[in-house]
């Protein structure tokens, strides 16, 4: 009842701003000079600006059935009024955005307080068709609202419709409800009596625009409409973050091998999955229809962040000219089992400092991203081991060990991606340096 009165309350707050609409679009219609048409187009447009920040739901039917006047009348005045404020609406209406301030969504650089092995994965997704789903309030100016944050009433995808989606999507490429890989990742059914969690977190997704979709089924005898357009609100195309966390708990006497295995599936099978959910099978409501689907191209920077020490990206294995037999391949740091990649010697031979070497990258018109760092990282701890001055060696090797920032960088492998193939390729290239690690 409450909710009644309140919508009563905002209906009477807008009949001033419907009455200078229709003032305005009854001047447009009879004057006949052009300077008094464009004054009366304006001052349609700032009457539907407030009507847009007094209540958009109200105001979207009242232009609704403006609309539907137009259509019947052909009156340039009722067009005026549908053409204008349908252009006002899908430019103007937008929803609270819940503010940065509340971090309800952490940073991928959190998987450093994760267990061994853990990852994050950010995808910042770009909707191809509007997003539908459905809203649980009991009273609403229409009968399909979309699902929103209770305070701040943001448009949402919820943690629990992720899983859905991606379990969904899971089932359709082979990985059915008895497989290994998406029990480990999504945990056992509701009917199952085994209650084992999956190891996938999801959080939430949050819009700041809503839309509208008209929908208006016909009879497939007839070929009419039987009920009329039907309101639904909608996520318009736009941009959403979709966020996971892995953490790969299992049995505690299983072996490091046993479980880097295990994690190297679980990528693999999650890129793949989370790529068809968006691309081919959708997510929310209306799926059958296209509903819910984005761009295989990422609106911005996305990124897969693990907890783990990974080998290098070797170079090529080459053949030596003397023995005609390969010779092993060797980390980018180093040009020989002996010595280091001049990018980390100092003119001395010594080895670099760090601020010298980031320098040295910047100066080729390169950012320096967290992978240069591991690699000097691993340049200098090489240096402790084996660098030809044992007493600069300890001293460094020292230094890295009482320093916290290094210890935490080299636990952390970071890449970025922009294409929903490109993070697949990623997923794989990853999984298979697990797989190297748990073999050796």
């Amino acid at each position: 009842m409450m909710q009644f009165e309140y919508y009563a309350l905002r209906r009477a707050e807008l009949s001033n701003v419907f009455r200078e609409l229709d003032q305005a679009a009854i001047t447009l219609d009879q004057a006949k000079d052009k300077q008094i048409r464009e004054e009366a187009k304006n001052l349609m447009e700032r009457a539907a600006h407030e009507a847009l920040k007094i209540d958009p739901h109200l105001s979207y039917l009242w232009f609704w059935a403006r609309k539907e006047e137009a259509e019947k009348e052909e009156s340039e005045r009722t067009s005026e009024i549908a053409n204008s404020i349908r252009h006002i609406w899908h430019k103007g209406q937008q929803t609270r955005s819940i503010p940065d301030a509340f971090q309800l969504s952490p940073d991928v650089s959190a998987v450093k307080y994760m267990p061994p092995l853990s990852f994050m994965l950010c995808i910042r997704f770009k909707l191809q068709k509007p997003y539908i789903s459905k809203d649980e309030r009991d009273f609403y100016l229409l009968d399909n609202p979309i699902r929103k944050e209770k305070i701040f009433q943001a448009p949402m995808v919820a943690a629990t419709s992720w899983k859905g989606a991606l379990r969904a999507a899971l089932w359709q490429l082979g990985y059915k409800e008895n497989n290994e890989i998406a029990i480990r990742l999504l945990g056992n059914p509701r009917d199952s009596d085994k209650h084992r969690a999956g190891r996938l977190y999801f959080y939430p997704t949050f819009f700041d625009k809503i839309g509208l979709e008209v929908l208006n089924p016909h009879s497939r005898e007839t070929g009419v409409g039987e009920r009329g357009p039907i309101l639904m609100e909608c996520v318009p195309e736009g941009v959403g973050t979709l966020l996971l966390l892995y953490v790969p708990f299992g049995p505690v006497k299983q072996k490091e091998n046993e479980r880097r295995a295990e994690v190297a599936q679980d990528l693999e099978a999650l890129a793949e999955g989370v790529q068809a959910m968006l691309t081919t099978y959708g997510f929310g409501g209306k799926i059958s229809s296209g509903f819910g689907t984005a761009y295989d191209k990422l609106a911005g920077e996305s990124k897969l962040a693990l907890r783990a020490e990974l080998p290098d990206e070797a170079t090529p294995a080459t053949t030596s000219p003397e023995t005609g037999q390969p010779t092993p391949a060797l980390p980018r740091y180093l040009v020989s089992t002996t010595q280091l990649h001049p990018d980390f010697c100092q003119p001395d031979g010594g080895l670099k400092l760090e601020a010298q070497y980031q320098v040295l990258v910047e100066s080729r018109g390169q950012k320096y991203t967290k992978n240069d760092r591991q690699l000097y990282a691993k340049a200098k701890s090489w240096w402790a081991r084996e660098g030809q001055q044992p007493a600069e060696a300890a001293i460094q090797k020292s230094e890295s060990e009482a320093d916290p920032a290094a210890i935490e960088t080299l636990s952390v492998s970071e890449w970025t991606f922009s294409s929903l193939s490109e993070m697949r390729a990623l997923a794989q290239s990853v999984a298979a340096r697990l797989r190297e690690v748990s073999e050796a």
